[in-house]
């Protein structure tokens, strides 16, 4: 549930940004679900087991959280990281 909703307010969020610098606002927002969904994957398929085996073996609710929703923080960072390069680009641009 957290991993989709934090893809819709990333998708909204780059559509809104698009508009504002004068892109295309569907491509930019289809880069914006794209750049959080694969690294959030990559994540939960390669790291994500992991850090579960070494939750089971020493349970604590802290490591559990952050074992369950750190794909999604791993997906908001580089999609803030992809829109910083990617808008700026419009900016150097338009200046």
């Amino acid at each position: 549930m957290a991993g989709t909703l934090a893809a819709i307010m990333i998708v909204v969020w780059f559509y809104k940004s698009a508009l504002a610098s004068g892109k295309a606002p569907l491509p930019s927002a289809f880069l914006g679900f794209v750049v959080y969904f694969v690294p959030a994957v990559v994540w939960t398929l390669v790291v994500t087991p992991g850090m579960r085996d070494a939750v089971e073996h020493s349970p604590n609710t802290l490591s559990a959280l952050v074992v369950q929703y750190t794909y999604v923080v791993v997906g908001m960072a580089c999609a803030a990281w992809v829109k910083s390069r990617h808008f700026a680009k419009s900016d150097d641009k338009q200046n």
